[in-house]
């Protein structure tokens, strides 16, 4: 993470200079909208998976910083057209105004193409997350490539301060160069990812197959997640990439899925015959690393298939600080309940956990399971610091 904080901070040192000469309302616009694209820039990139696994081994970090760029990016994008507005002196039709028939509108207009963009991606993930789902989510993220390029697009065009500076320019162009360069690099990853077997399809319950992989010859550095993450499995190169924690690591170099019966990818990855090739992406994510810590207790909370990251993790590292509460509401939800128990003995449990005041608390399940249960925690005197949480979304 400290190769990334650094990176991100030398980012912003070109613009310092300009501070000292934003004596106007345009003035401040314009540093107001490079902050804004550089703020979206680097959420484009931190939302790159395959860049930023190589420079942090902290996905959650990754994925909380993302968004509060996001916060900061939103706040900067909507007060830039504002304060263009009222340095132009104009109404607040001037905001929405496509105007393609001379250079410099075309220029600004492409900025109120990128405004509308933005405004569907922010809803999107904000206040509207809650009625959208995963798969129109995750479609409507992906303007966010085209929304950047339009923004780098129509500063330069208008940008009194890119302009007059030609350093700070010329450092414009490498931005979009490197943009250009990651998108290209997100579109050729599936085409480099490992290559699977399935070897083996074990049903652990009605609606839980666990899925056992083998690697495609011999990989130099095989695959060997730590407990608790999860890898991307597609089932083609060009196919969508779906998350899942990986349940056991064999000396083999297999790799175990359990994975719960929802949806269209669930049904084609059910249909699979042994000897059917898959792609896999990964391990990231680091969600359970500190419950291998003995020196606090560590407790487990899964609600239904959110059980599966810590199936390795109890396999390996059990110990008097550590406890699993198993949420579910039938027996046939409880996967992988009697070796659990077997490692854990009365340690392992079927209702919500009871607060303790140095407890570390790992939370896992669907959106709304970990919501509920970090709410009742945190109303019970948890801190914020004891929580780690990860989601499963359909």
């Amino acid at each position: 993470m400290r190769w990334l904080a650094a990176l991100m901070a030398l980012s912003v040192v070109p613009f310092l200079p300009l501070l000292g000469r934003a004596d106007s309302v345009g003035d401040a616009a314009n540093l107001v909208g490079l902050g804004g694209a550089l703020a979206l820039w680097w959420q484009v990139v931190l939302g790159t998976r395959a860049l930023t696994g190589r420079l942090t081994a902290d996905r959650l970090a990754v994925v909380n910083l993302h968004r509060w760029l996001g916060g900061c990016g939103a706040f900067l994008v909507l007060l830039h057209p504002l304060l263009e507005t009222i340095a132009a002196r104009r109404d607040l039709a001037y905001l929405w105004l496509v105007d393609f028939t001379w250079v410099e509108s075309g220029y600004t207009s492409l900025g109120r193409i990128a405004l509308l963009l933005f405004l569907a991606l922010w809803l999107t993930s904000t206040l509207l997350r809650a009625l959208v789902r995963h798969r129109a989510w995750r479609l409507v993220h992906y303007v966010s490539y085209p929304l950047v390029g339009l923004v780098l697009l129509h500063a330069w065009g208008v940008g009194s301060y890119l302009i007059e500076t030609p350093w700070l320019r010329a450092y414009w162009l490498l931005l979009a160069g490197l943009l250009a360069l990651l998108v290209g690099w997100r579109l050729a990853v599936p085409l480099w990812t490992g290559r699977y077997r399935l070897v083996a399809a074990e049903r652990l319950s009605p609606t839980v197959v666990q899925y056992t992989l083998a690697p495609l010859g011999r990989p130099r550095r095989p695959r060997r997640p730590a407990p608790g993450q999860f890898c991307y499995l597609r089932l083609n190169a060009l196919g969508r990439a779906h998350p899942f924690s990986v349940t056991r690591v064999g000396d083999d170099a297999t790799l175990s899925f359990a994975v719960k019966d929802a949806g269209p990818f669930t049904a084609r990855l059910s249909a699979l015959r042994p000897g059917a090739v898959l792609r896999l992406d990964g391990p990231y994510g680091t969600f359970t690393r500190q419950a291998r810590d003995a020196d606090r207790p560590a407790v487990l909370v899964a609600g239904g298939i959110g059980v599966t990251p810590f199936v390795e993790l109890v396999r390996r590292h059990a110990g008097p600080h550590m406890s699993l509460h198993h949420v579910v509401s039938t027996r046939e939800e409880a996967v992988f309940a009697d070796e659990l128990r077997h490692h854990l003995g009365p340690r392992y449990r079927t209702g919500p956990p009871q607060p303790g005041p140095r407890a570390r608390y790992f939370v896992c399940g669907s959106p709304g399971f970990v919501a509920t249960t970090t709410g009742r925690l945190r109303a019970r005197g948890v801190a914020g610091g004891q929580l780690h949480t990860e989601e499963f979304d359909c």
